[in-house]
């Protein structure tokens, strides 16, 4: 009788120790779920009321499934172009060492892989983009109502215009499926900037590294920038900072027409480049904390000394969630934050129009387009983001999808082991003299054991 009532005061021990230790870890260690989000995310919108953007979860309207949405841009008519990949996926079957597209034999995506919507009510006006591209990626609409496409696959960026034919390009450079280093060659070009005089840059892009600025006719003008993307370069960096002009992946780009600056999205360095747009020169840069390692796509609206729009990734050497975020060009400073009900997974590049009222992302996985939609006017002095001490040990930031390791859990290892350590003693002594006053006869105690590991974070497959 005694060694039962032993074994109930030991299982209910065991419970009150597993619940006084691990439930706040794993509590503290999870992302947010459900109403706590929620509630989360109203504490972020109210500390951040100059820039309060409402989700659209109804926009757009569409009967049809998306590929990976690679691309969203503004038509100069306010409407909403989306630039998908159909039944095309990016993954490690894609392209050979030498970036060589191995699936040319599939042919082109088959259905329309540009679809236009009214902004407001999100209404399909129009499509076009069949069997015209293999590996959609980049989309830029100029003023005059042109198309500037990339497609990795292809190794080339178009000009359409709509007005003369919408299956044959004004303007093509690269050479077709053929990635290659020189000034008649791309490799896996990802964007492009298009200023008032026509001239226009591309970012060229996952294994170049580079930025070419090309005058309106297509005549190269100057290039600039070197790779150090680990994985592709073919040199070694010294230690310390990367240095300005390079690029781990040029993934988008942006014109501040005000600032004749053009800015550049280092998507693996998790920071803003911008260049004098005239000759190259480097002028500044723009990273946060808050962007964390990898920075996906950048937009510059002439707002309060100038504003960068960006939407970071998966984070790979750090716990920062998937967020869009506004930042200040002036304090360099994170001002505002956006993301769905949900949060972001993959967002892959990000629209805004000319006052910032309206914010469009693309998001490759799931194949999605989210409408955000400001709540109030803007500030004319925005408020940056200050976390005081206290809020600092708290993740307010909303929930990502992807698997993420925290390093916190690793800072409550040594208290766990200790407490653990006590209490084994505590009931070893408590068992000893439970044997004396039992005559010297031994009782086994059999407990169960717990599994504790941390998620493997995954990687993100697709560009």
């Amino acid at each position: 009788m005694v060694g039962i009532v032993i074994n109930r005061l030991w299982a209910l021990c065991c419970a009150a120790v597993a619940l006084t230790i691990f439930v706040p870890i794993v509590r503290t260690q999870q992302p947010l779920a459900g109403g706590e989000a929620a509630l989360n995310s109203t504490e972020i919108n109210h500390r951040n009321a100059d820039y309060e953007y409402e989700y659209d979860a109804e926009w757009p309207r569409l009967n049809r499934t998306l590929g990976s949405v690679s691309a969203v841009a503004f038509d100069p008519s306010g409407n909403v172009v989306i630039f998908h990949r159909g039944r095309h996926v990016w993954n490690l079957l894609s392209f050979d060492q030498q970036n060589r597209y191995l699936q040319e034999k599939d042919g082109p995506i088959g259905e329309s892989t540009l679809l236009i919507f009214h902004n407001e009510s999100g209404a399909l006006v129009g499509e076009w983009g069949a069997n015209l591209f293999f590996m959609p990626h980049g989309l830029t609409i100029d003023r005059n109502n042109s198309y500037w496409i990339t497609d990795v696959a292809l190794h080339q960026v178009f000009k359409f215009d709509l007005t003369v034919s919408s299956t044959n390009p004004v303007m093509t450079l690269g050479v077709r499926f053929e990635p290659g280093k020189d000034h008649e060659h791309f490799c896996k070009p990802t964007s492009v900037a298009v200023l008032e005089n026509g001239d226009f840059f591309v970012a060229d892009g996952y294994c170049n590294g580079r930025v070419n600025k090309y005058s309106a006719d297509g005549r190269l003008i100057l290039s600039w920038g070197k790779n150090s993307f680990v994985l592709t370069r073919t040199f070694m960096l010294p230690a310390g900072p990367i240095p300005v002009n390079f690029f781990a992946i040029p993934h988008a780009l942006t014109y501040a027409a005000d600032k004749n600056l053009i800015c550049v999205a280092d998507r693996e360095q998790g920071r803003v480049q911008c260049f004098n747009a005239n000759n190259g020169a480097f002028h500044s840069m723009y990273e946060s904390p808050r962007i964390g390692s990898r920075l996906f796509s950048v937009k510059y609206i002439p707002r309060d000394g100038g504003l960068l729009y960006v939407v970071n990734g998966p984070q790979f050497t750090t716990a920062e969630p998937v967020n869009g975020l506004v930042m200040s060009m002036t304090s360099k400073e994170i001002v505002g934050r956006f993301f769905p009900e949900h949060a972001f997974s993959n967002p892959h590049e990000l629209a805004v129009s000319d006052d910032g009222g309206q914010v469009y992302v693309a998001e490759l996985n799931p194949h999605k387009v989210h409408k955000f939609k400001r709540k109030s006017g803007l500030p004319e002095n925005p408020t940056p983001i200050i976390l005081d001490p206290a809020e600092s040990k708290v993740e307010t930031f909303p929930p990502s999808d992807q698997p993420v390791l925290y390093t916190g859990a690793l800072t409550t290892i040594p208290i766990v082991v200790s407490l653990v350590g006590i209490g084994c003693m505590v009931v070893c002594l408590f068992r000893t003299f439970c044997v004396k006053s039992r005559g010297g006869r031994r009782q086994r105690f059999s407990t169960p054991s717990e599994n504790i590991s941390l998620r493997e974070m995954g990687e993100d497959r697709e560009a």
